[in-house]
């Protein structure tokens, strides 16, 4: 099986295109077909659909397409660690390595925990991909990714490993000191009808407050919907609404009095920050580093 056919593919998968790989390759698109046919006749099974002028990866193609990923990443790695000078080796790991996150962690937890990371092993590059958490894990099945961090209810996704790292309260979060008129906790209805400033729809935390309103036949609709938690912090600071996030991102503003978490009748709400990657990657040295760190990070006892 040649690098070259593999690449091939990749680009091919990518762009959903034979012609347009062969113009980012340099190839004529005879050879990109060409190059096809020998990957799939090697393969024994179709890896595109054709149809006209259009192609559509097949499932087998879908399949190969984590192992074609990891087979480039591990050549690339094998090329760059052989170029490395044996005193750099010796001295500490490199390489690369591709975390996925979803925007609450990656603003809240990943600054301090790659720092650290970044101070024990300077010379591991770390890219991170900020995405939804169904996205995420199509990067990992994919191999465009090495491992991600979400935070939810306890999961377990197919041909995936699971990491539990720790338990997250999801707060009510206001501005000032919030209690009902007669000095009580906040039913729901009383919730409901209060300016919300929320992340948007679907994801983890969103989704258990969708699920706990629709419990006392209640909806809100958010004056403002921002992706980024920071954002939304910084507009429950200015009184803008109330907001509903993970207690660790505003975990500085109200240790300084500038947020209050309200308490209300609703039962409290807890989530799990994992990490998950695919159960078939090679665990490169580089990697098994960042798990071993991640885990003592977050104070997990290896069992």
């Amino acid at each position: 099986m040649e690098f070259r056919n593999i690449n091939t593919f990749l680009s091919v998968a990518e762009l959903q295109s034979f012609s347009k790989a062969a113009n980012k390759l340099g190839y004529s698109q005879s050879n990109v077909s060409l190059q096809i046919q020998q990957l799939e006749q090697e393969l024994g099974v179709p890896l595109f659909e054709r149809t006209g002028k259009s192609i559509r990866i097949t499932e087998a193609g879908q399949d190969f397409l984590f192992y074609a990923n990891e087979i480039q990443r591990l050549n690339r790695q094998a090329l760059n660690t052989v170029r490395i000078p044996k005193e750099k080796k010796d001295r500490n790991l490199c390489g690369q390595l591709r975390i996925g996150s979803i925007e609450s962690i990656a603003t809240a937890i990943l600054p301090e925990l790659l720092t650290d990371f970044h101070r024990l092993y300077p010379q591991i590059q770390v890219s991170v991909c900020i995405e939804s958490g169904d996205t995420l894990v199509d990067k990992v099945r994919n191999n465009e990714i090495d491992l991600f961090f979400i935070l939810d209810e306890k999961m377990t996704i197919p041909n995936m490993k699971r990491e539990l790292l720790s338990k997250e309260e999801i707060v009510f979060l206001s501005a000032t000191p919030c209690r009902n008129e007669y000095g009580t906790a906040i039913s729901v209805d009383e919730l409901a009808k209060k300016d919300f400033v929320l992340t948007e729809p679907g994801e983890g935390y969103r989704k258990q407050l969708d699920r706990l309103l629709g419990e006392y036949n209640q909806t809100i609709t958010p004056v403002i919907e921002f992706a980024n938690p920071e954002t939304v912090i910084q507009l429950v600071e200015r009184k803008i609404g109330l907001s509903f996030l993970p207690y660790f991102c505003a975990e500085e503003k109200i240790k300084s009095g500038k947020l209050f978490p309200l308490e209300t009748v609703a039962p409290r709400i807890y989530m799990y920050n994992q990490i998950f990657y695919h159960r078939d990657k090679w665990v490169t040295p580089q990697m098994e580093a960042l798990l071993d760190f991640i885990k003592s990070f977050f104070g997990v006892t290896s069992k």
